[in-house]
């Protein structure tokens, strides 16, 4: 769809209709998300996966939902994976700063369950070591930026890799301020999982998307690979 329909769009539709249309269009997404993968679940083959991911997309990876995959419910796991072990790569972006440490835990225990040996997992979160106060202000718990009012913790790469590493991987820092001000910025490979608020992907640092804070398009990036 060309930027000059969709302004159109926003011209001639009413915003009521607008969002209703777009309740309609992300509901039929997400039930097609959904079907789509119990093919490779019911063969048991290998599946890459995009937790939380709203309408993002990548290519061959599954896009799931908190609606048909809540990370934290082992019933939807359950119903999901029917209690096999599929996962080579799972990819979460700014996701798990909307949950509870316990409910962390809990996530990355039932990650670890339905992962394969070897399996990858790439977390990107916000950056609790950044050095900038208005940062850390819009970020942090029930921060004031946008869709940050329900953020129940701010993550470190300290504590985050402590998460992954209780949950048998093997943690590195990819992106993101250590706890002594040093910026890591490693190169990271897209077969682990596009990032895109992220200072290696270049789209992102000349798009605002609704985030006009310093580094918002940035994240605190964290691979772990599972444990034999």
């Amino acid at each position: 769809m060309s930027a000059i329909f969709r302004n159109l769009l926003k011209v001639t539709i009413p915003i009521s209709l607008r969002q209703k249309i777009r309740i309609i269009q992300k509901a039929v997404v997400y039930y097609l998300r959904r079907q789509s993968i119990r093919v490779p679940v019911a063969f048991g083959k290998p599946v890459k996966i995009i937790i939380g991911a709203a309408m993002t997309h990548q290519a061959g990876w599954h896009s799931t939902n908190q609606q048909w995959l809540d990370i934290v419910r082992e019933d939807h796991w359950q119903r999901v994976f029917r209690g096999k072990a599929l996962l080579t790569h799972v990819l979460a972006e700014h996701v798990f700063e909307h949950l509870t440490a316990n409910e962390t835990r809990e996530a990355l225990r039932l990650v670890a369950l339905h992962m394969r040996p070897d399996g990858h997992i790439r977390i990107a979160v916000p950056d609790g070591y950044h050095p900038d106060p208005v940062y850390l202000l819009h970020v942090g718990i029930a921060g004031v930026g946008a869709d940050a009012e329900d953020h129940k913790q701010l993550l470190n790469c300290d504590l985050l890799m402590k998460y992954l590493s209780e949950a048998g991987f093997t943690p590195e820092l990819q992106e993101g301020y250590r706890d002594n001000g040093e910026l890591v910025q490693r190169s990271m490979t897209e077969e682990n999982g596009l990032v895109i608020r992220s200072r290696s992907n270049s789209k992102a640092k000349a798009s605002r998307v609704g985030w006009d804070f310093v580094d918002a398009q940035t994240s605190l990036v964290v691979d772990g690979r599972l444990r034999g």
